[in-house]
């Protein structure tokens, strides 16, 4: 391994950012709300550490960096001291994070430091978790118990976290150090995410709903990050700044504790680099909890967790069948036309077989249910209307105004959504298919401002809506950049509900073939001041993100079934 990397070559950038100390921290009630973390996956998976090479801490992939943090060269102080170095130092261009936790932060580190050492694992009895000691962007819609959480909006100024939301407690259990929250669009309505720059040019939008996340990614702010998708808000992100996402099968992970748009098409999910790295995160955040019954609807967690490697070979994707929705490939222009092309061309030589397909018809009537469930919980907010942005406050008062939809209407959408379900399964089994091709944008990038009022809803950018409304699975993985714009452009990896697995082997084949996740932005230094918040005391509750969060009394339920439902 290289020598660049010191056990305390970055330690002095703590005292120089002012959060040296590294005090005990609490971070809030824990409730018992999820199974026992499990210490997997097994840790042969990750690179060896002689044949890591980097200098910078920062700039390790989660996979590398978990492997030097496993055997001892790394000190998750010195990773967190880099992350939070290159994030003081370039993130005045960018914008994505809206607070940082130093104090949280090392205080996590020392104790992930301590369950590393030799004592720790001779005290504990067992190896300690892959993403121990890992750094860790949460989208600011995740509760963490005595720290804020906004949504990226003045109408939740002063918010404060009555509660940890479930995926946040698995991971903390884990191990995983909390860098900050990051932002989003506004109480993730959008495709824009306005406020923040994509690393690869400012001037265009990294995505959105969870723009910030990618960002920070993308920028190498921090190796893992989490996002939430309800109309391709893991999607649009990952796609428009060349990192990777995996929206997972609706209900794979919990919801609980964070601030929701929709309940009944709501995931949340992984964000990182490569599909190495997003899969060892869902591999932590992925199972059954209380709070969420549907978590408890599918096969269990695989329980060596999901794949961290490519089996590689000549033909690795022999016999895997592949659908191209023709009419989404022939929307494309210029160079993401030739970038897709380029992407079945590689399937196409690692083995795969191609198929074209036609994807099933929305039915009519859905963004009337779509708009009921985001009006049921901004109705809360009602009295202060003028505090969101001027175009989120036009969706938020239609929203509200759809309530009105009669109950007989929103019984008939949820069996039209379920026959969608159907039909997209049966798509699938009829072609024996193993995944479903589609561009992850069909645009050339966003300027900030061309967005900044579309909502996710809308399926402007992109073709995402069928993923949750089926609440399929989908892998999206950079395919290169345009000669255009020289922005990423990615793929999305569709399908059956349930087999995360298989479209993350799928995923890290084509990666290995083509690593298109490793190229980096050539970002300008540009110094930011990042807001700091401490733990303080949390919110009166019930719900952990401190608003009425209640929901329906009934959560869409993914199937398999292809069986025919009359209309």
């Amino acid at each position: 391994m290289n020598s660049g990397i010191s056990r305390r070559g970055f330690l002095g950038a703590a005292t120089a950012l002012g959060v040296a100390s590294a005090t005990a921290v609490g971070v809030g009630v824990q409730p018992a709300a999820a199974a026992p973390i499990r210490s997997m996956p097994r840790h042969n998976q990750l690179p060896a550490p002689d044949t890591i090479d980097s200098t910078d801490p920062a700039l390790l992939s989660a996979t590398e960096a978990a492997s030097l943090l496993q055997n001892g060269t790394l000190h998750p102080r010195e990773l967190l001291d880099a992350c939070l170095t290159r994030s003081h130092e370039y993130d005045g261009g960018i914008g994505s994070w809206i607070r940082i936790y130093p104090e949280v932060a090392y205080a996590a580190a020392e104790k992930a430091a301590q369950r590393l050492s030799s004592a720790g694992r001779a005290s504990a009895g067992e190896a300690p978790p892959l993403v121990c000691g890992l750094p860790i962007a949460l989208k600011d819609t995740f509760a963490v118990s005595g720290l804020p959480v906004t949504a990226s909006s003045r109408v939740l100024e002063g918010n404060i976290a009555a509660g940890d939301s479930t995926v946040w407690r698995r991971l903390s259990e884990a191990g995983m150090v909390l860098m900050g929250h990051a932002h989003c669009d506004e109480f993730a309505i959008g495709v824009a995410t306005a406020q923040v720059g994509n690393p690869w040019n400012p001037e265009y939008s990294p995505g959105g709903s969870s723009g910030g996340s990618a960002a920070v990614l993308a920028a190498r702010f921090s190796p893992l990050a989490t996002g939430t998708d309800t109309g391709g808000s893991l999607r649009l992100p990952a796609s428009a700044t060349g990192i990777t996402s995996v929206k997972p099968t609706f209900g794979r992970c919990s919801t609980y504790g964070t601030i929701p748009l929709n309940w009944t098409r709501d995931h949340t999910g992984p964000m990182a680099r490569s599909a190495a790295d997003a899969s060892l995160l869902l591999s932590y955040m992925a199972g059954v909890d209380a709070n969420d019954p549907t978590t408890s609807v599918g096969p269990p967690v695989p329980a060596q967790g999901y794949p961290l490697a490519a089996q590689r070979g000549k033909s690795p994707l022999a016999g895997r069948r592949f659908g191209i929705p023709r009419t989404s490939i022939d929307e494309l222009q210029g160079s993401l036309g030739i970038l897709f092309a380029e992407f079945t061309d590689t399937v196409v030589a690692l083995g795969g077989t191609l198929v074209d397909v036609t994807m099933p018809t929305y039915p009519a009537g859905l963004l009337s249910g779509d708009m009921a469930e985001a009006g049921n919980y901004h109705q809360q907010f009602s009295d202060r209307i003028g505090l969101y942005r001027p175009e989120r406050a036009l969706f938020v008062g239609a929203a509200i105004a759809s309530m009105t939809v009669p109950v007989a209407d929103y019984m008939m959408l949820a069996h039209n959504r379920l026959r969608y379900q159907h039909e997209y399964n049966r798509m699938l089994s009829e072609h024996n298919l193993d995944a479903i091709l589609v561009p992850g944008a069909r645009v050339d990038g966003s300027k900030r401002s061309e967005v900044a009022g579309v909502s996710l809803f809308n399926s402007v950018t992109a073709d995402v809506s069928w993923a949750n409304y089926t609440g399929a699975p989908v892998v999206t993985t950079p395919a290169g950049r345009s000669k255009e714009t020289g922005l990423p452009f990615g793929v999305q990896l569709g399908g059956r509900v349930w087999d995360e697995a298989g479209l993350i082997q799928i995923v890290l084949e084509l990666q290995a073939a083509q690593p298109f996740w490793q190229d980096a932005p050539p970002l300008r230094r540009n110094a930011r001041q990042i807001p700091t918040s401490v733990v303080t005391q949390p919110g009166l509750g019930p719900d952990p993100t401190n608003t009425k969060n209640v929901g329906f009394s009934f959560r869409f339920v993914p199937t398999s079934s292809d069986a025919p439902i009359n209309s």
